[in-house]
């Protein structure tokens, strides 16, 4: 029994994970208020989950906004990019199509963001600690896409999983999904997404 008030017991190890998780959210969720900052804050969240998972975190809120100030040029640029990239893309496609394709539409849509959500899905985790030029980072994520299909297209998931619960859940259940985004679902996504590549890519 001595070992169920000990402070490093499973449960306690547990429920100190899930407090940190919760912090990671709430973080994100203040940072990413403005949108453009979400890539920022995206990638903060992932650095503040690597520090934790390998015990050099010096606190959740004093990391997170180090590791957001840290290249919110560059995070600001990758935003950008991305929005402007699905604009620009909706535009060119949506202006070649009548009311008759709209399922097609749909199903190519997915599919584009299927692929290129992988291609750079570690783009902003390994954002942090990166001292690599834009274009270099993204050159990074597509090498290491290939070559890990499946972990790409996992963090994909872990990124967007709270839009396919909305698009599936019952409509009475609607409203627990972004609370529970917000309130530890972004940092529970974050921290699975980031020891899921630190293992596939022996990151330290």
């Amino acid at each position: 029994m001595a070992s169920i008030f000990s402070q490093d017991n499973p449960f306690n190890d547990f429920m100190s994970t899930v407090g940190d998780m919760a912090m990671i959210s709430i973080a994100w969720t203040i940072c990413s208020i403005p949108v453009v900052t979400v890539g920022a804050s995206t990638a903060a969240a992932c650095e503040v989950a690597r520090e934790l998972q390998s015990g050099s975190c010096k606190g959740i809120f004093r990391s997170f906004w180090a590791a957001f100030k840290r290249r919110f040029p560059t995070t600001l640029a990758l935003t950008a990019a991305a929005f402007c990239g699905l604009a620009l893309f909706d535009l060119w496609y949506l202006s070649r199509q009548s009311t008759d394709t709209v399922a097609v539409l749909y199903g190519v849509t997915i599919v584009v963001i299927a692929v290129v959500g992988s291609t750079l899905a570690f783009v902003l985790p390994l954002t942090g600690r990166s001292k690599l030029s834009v274009g270099e980072q993204l050159t990074q994520s597509a090498r290491l896409a290939l070559g890990k299909p499946h972990i790409a297209f996992a963090a994909l998931l872990l990124n967007i999983w709270p839009i396919i619960v909305v698009l599936i859940a019952p409509e009475q259940t609607l409203m627990l999904v972004p609370l529970l985004w917000i309130f530890v679902g972004a940092g529970a996504s974050f921290w699975v997404q980031m020891n899921l590549i630190r293992k596939t890519f022996s990151l330290d």
